[in-house]
């Protein structure tokens, strides 16, 4: 299943959606930008009700949780899969505040593993996210380890479910391996064409970036 991303931004006027993709681990705006319902008239429609993953950009490029996105979210007649800023449980539960559905939240951003452990026990619609940057896993305190090895304590954790950002593309040929060992890994490439051999869930830009960061 294809699932579209669209990155989202409160900049005093009114939510917006905006072309945009990860430099590094923080996003950056590479092309137009409209009012977010514009954005999600895009959308294409299905008979059954799918997903849509909103990226807080705000909060993933100022490194802490805000609310500015999350209260004006609304995309009518989907699963609204929310990706944000996330360090401890106090947060999840914030972000759950609104009407998200599931919450998408970087591992690099969570402040310890028990916190990670803490953040499971309170939901199990949180999908931690390991951020890839040259074919490595991003960490805490811009540490790096393998993509496979990462997830592989994640799954010792006890999280079924993660996503893999692949930020630019150094992951393109591994992706059947990681599949192949985590069944529930969903990708989240720039277009969702870079994964389109997988059958499964794929996360993808709905305006994919006119060029790379």
């Amino acid at each position: 299943m294809e699932i579209p991303a669209i990155f989202a931004s409160c900049p005093g006027s009114g939510m917006t959606a905006s072309e945009t993709w990860f430099q590094g681990t923080r996003p950056r705006i590479t092309g137009r930008t409209v009012p977010f319902g514009q954005a999600t008239a895009d959308i294409p429609r299905h008979e059954n009700r799918t997903p849509v993953v909103v990226v807080d950009a705000d909060s993933l490029s100022d490194r802490t949780f805000r609310g500015d996105v999350v209260k004006d979210m609304k995309v009518r007649g989907f699963d609204i899969w929310l990706m944000t800023w996330i360090e401890n449980a106090d947060d999840l539960f914030d972000a759950f505040n609104t009407n998200a559905d599931m919450v998408l939240g970087p591992l690099h951003a969570t402040r310890s593993d028990k916190d990670l452990s803490d953040i499971l026990s309170v939901s199990d619609s949180f999908v931690p996210t390991v951020f890839a940057v040259g074919g490595k896993a991003v960490l805490r305190k811009a540490g790096r380890d393998s993509v496979d090895g990462v997830l592989a304590r994640l799954t010792e954790m006890g999280f079924y479910r993660t996503c893999v950002v692949d930020t630019d593309g150094s992951l393109d040929g591994a992706w059947e391996s990681l599949r192949s060992d985590y069944p529930s890994l969903m990708p989240f490439t720039r277009s969702v064409e870079s994964t389109e051999a997988l059958s499964g869930q794929r996360i993808g830009c709905l305006w994919p970036p006119r060029f790379s960061l």
